[in-house]
């Protein structure tokens, strides 16, 4: 066989050197003149070649010699020699263990698929199997602390003293969610758990809690309500009502002294549910005489300040007509006859329907006006919806009620609403019933009285029981609006929408849809004692009288949180700072500012004297003809 080789270059001497003999032999002629070049055995490559004339050139004159230079080889002499450890690895018949033995297991193979199959695993797990691990292993840890962004990944929180927070630490992590009773998952807003002893509720003491200082005249009560009368112990919030029979009392002239606890300005909520936990003033359910409340009311009125509730209370109302109007009669003071007569009003009333000074944040407001917004067609107003009144039962000898109601402006004739296809239902006939009293000449009542447990009074067990609502509103579906009552756990009664809708027609009052409260709701808290909630038997009474809270939480739908007392689209802030006597001074009874024109009415002054005049246009487009 014959090979080629490069020649070397005659001038570098770091050239390729010609396969030399182990001999040293030139060249060597064939002795049977078959071959030009040597195959001896002796000599694996020999060391001249043949030039193109048959020549043997001998390796000492290869030097001068160029391009490719042939030479002799033969494939046999390798094979032998001893194999090398190398031939072993190409050895086609070898079975290869870890040296290439024949005959052996494959452990080489073996273990390169093992490393490569464990390098697999290994990333798998890294990049798969541990995530999915860590997401489950982390789930409750997650949810619990789900949009919360002072918690971190690994659920640590910093303490921010500076920074109170709407949620109690000491809520059990069981009450931080529910299912309402529209079948949506509902999840904590807002609680106290009133676990810290000795809390005092004067003003700036408290970021969301503040105690009233004040006589509560719009109700005709006969205590002070007193900062001092509020505080906490042995886990429950305590309102303590004391009379001048005990020593205690008489302050202001008044024979009683109380406490009420508001969150006015503080913290709101818009749409939701509300619960409380409580135990009633008394020695057993025959005591008559307090009245014990837990309620809710817009944030433009302040409870217990007169010039705030006047126009506003208990409006809930966005249309522009005969409503927004004092005592809801149009200008002439001649119609509707609905509102001129009602047999369901009061003598003291003169049986007229109306006896409100008319919507003052109507949606007739005329532009420019003194409005709140978020423009001055949205009307406004200071809704309320009670949680709880108790009294004695009124139709039974024994036992107590509570009344949760929601009071509505303006009113329908006669204070009537929509029951024809269940716009109102009884959850259990058995211990709950439609109150009778569904309003005045200063309310509009859609109500229910539910039988208390004998065991809640002060000095009956005092165990607290739970009481609470759930509303739903909506300003782009406002049929769908609601509210679920409970108490002890169980629904009491409903009310929708459509039971408090419009009343137009012969003998209807022209009112149109009254709302489900859209404003941002406060919550209040008190004890108070009036002749004109029911009589008043001090002989079924006992003082120091208690009313205890052990709780107040707040829930919204998942998703849905809508807190804080100036949301965007019922902002309240600037209009309080804007007329923040009226929410300070607890003496001014009426609104002093000019209230906003009403689209629907012009005044003009003519020789002095203020005429009325009736029109249907708006108020930019009339001209002062005076």
């Amino acid at each position: 066989m014959v090979l080629y080789r490069l020649a070397d270059d005659p001038k570098s001497p770091g050239g390729l050197l010609p396969p030399s003999s182990r001999f040293n032999r030139d060249s060597v002629v064939s002795s049977s003149g078959s071959s030009i070049l040597s195959f001896d055995p002796d000599s694996k490559y020999p060391s001249g070649f043949a030039t193109p004339n048959g020549l043997i050139v001998p390796s000492h004159a290869q030097g001068t010699m160029r391009g490719l230079v042939p030479y002799p080889y033969d494939p046999t002499f390798d094979d032998s020699e001893p194999m090398d450890d190398e031939d072993r690895l190409h050895d086609p018949l070898g079975k290869g263990g870890f040296r290439g033995e024949r005959s052996s297991f494959p452990w080489r193979g073996v273990l390169n698929v093992g490393v490569l199959v464990g390098l697999i695993l290994a990333l798998l797990c890294l990049f798969v199997f541990y995530p999915v691990l860590s997401f489950y292993r982390d789930l409750k840890r997650n949810e619990l602390i789900d949009a919360n962004i002072r918690i971190n990944g690994t659920g640590q929180a910093p303490v921010l003293f500076q920074m109170p927070e709407p949620i109690d630490t000491e809520t059990p992590s069981e009450a931080r969610s529910r299912t309402g009773f529209d079948g949506k998952e509902y999840e904590l807003v807002f609680s106290d758990e009133f676990n810290t002893p000795g809390r005092s509720f004067y003003p700036g003491d408290d970021p969301f809690w503040e105690a009233a200082d004040l006589w509560y005249g719009a109700t005709g009560d006969i205590e002070w309500y007193d900062p001092q009368q509020v505080t906490t112990r042995d886990g429950a919030l305590v309102i303590t009502m004391d009379s001048t029979a005990t020593g205690t009392a008489g302050n202001h002239g008044l024979d009683y002294r109380s406490g009420m606890l508001q969150t006015w300005n503080k913290f709101c909520f818009t749409t939701g549910y509300i619960e409380v936990s409580a135990t009633f003033p008394g020695p057993d359910q025959q005591t008559t005489g307090y009245w014990p409340g837990a309620w809710t009311m817009g944030n433009l009125a302040r409870p217990g300040y007169s010039a705030t509730t006047d126009g506003m209370w208990p409006y809930t109302y966005d249309s522009c007509d005969v409503g927004t109007f004092p005592n809801q009669t149009n200008p002439d003071g001649q119609t509707p006859a609905a509102a001129l007569h009602s047999d369901a009003s009061r003598s003291r009333y003169n049986f007229e329907l109306s006896w409100l000074s008319g919507q003052r944040l109507s949606s007739c407001s005329c532009p420019g006006s003194d409005h709140p917004g978020p423009s001055v067609t949205r009307g406004r107003g200071a809704p309320e919806i009670d949680i709880f009144e108790a009294e004695k039962d009124k139709d039974f000898a024994t036992g107590h009620v509570v009344s949760q109601s929601a009071q509505f402006a303006p009113f329908t004739h006669d204070y009537l609403y929509s029951n024809d296809t269940g716009q109102w239902t009884n959850f259990d006939s058995t211990r709950t019933r439609a109150n009778t009293y569904r309003g005045s000449a200063v309310q509009q009542s859609v109500s229910g009285l539910t039988r208390t447990p004998s065991d809640m009074f002060q000095g009956s067990g005092a165990n607290f029981k739970t009481f609470g609502f759930e509303y739903w509103s909506d300003m782009n579906n406002r049929e769908d609006g609601y509210i679920n009552w409970q108490v002890d756990g169980e629904r009491s009664h409903r009310v929708l929408a459509t039971a408090v809708g419009p009343d137009q027609g012969d003998g209807g009052s022209g009112v149109g849809q009254r709302l489900i409260p859209e404003e941002p709701m406060s919550i209040v808290l008190n004890l108070g004692i009036s002749p004109n909630w029911q009589p008043i038997n001090l002989a079924s009474m006992m003082f120091p009288a208690e009313l205890k809270i052990d709780y107040v939480r707040v829930y919204q739908r998942k998703g849905q949180t809508n807190t804080g007392c100036n949301p965007k689209e019922y902002p309240t802030q600037d209009y309080i700072n804007n007329h923040l006597q009226a929410y300070s001074d607890v003496n001014m009874t009426t609104w002093t500012w000019p209230k906003p024109k009403n689209s629907l009415v012009c005044f003009f002054w003519c020789s002095g004297a203020k005429r009325v005049t009736h029109f249907s246009a708006p108020c930019s487009m009339r001209v002062d003809v005076s």
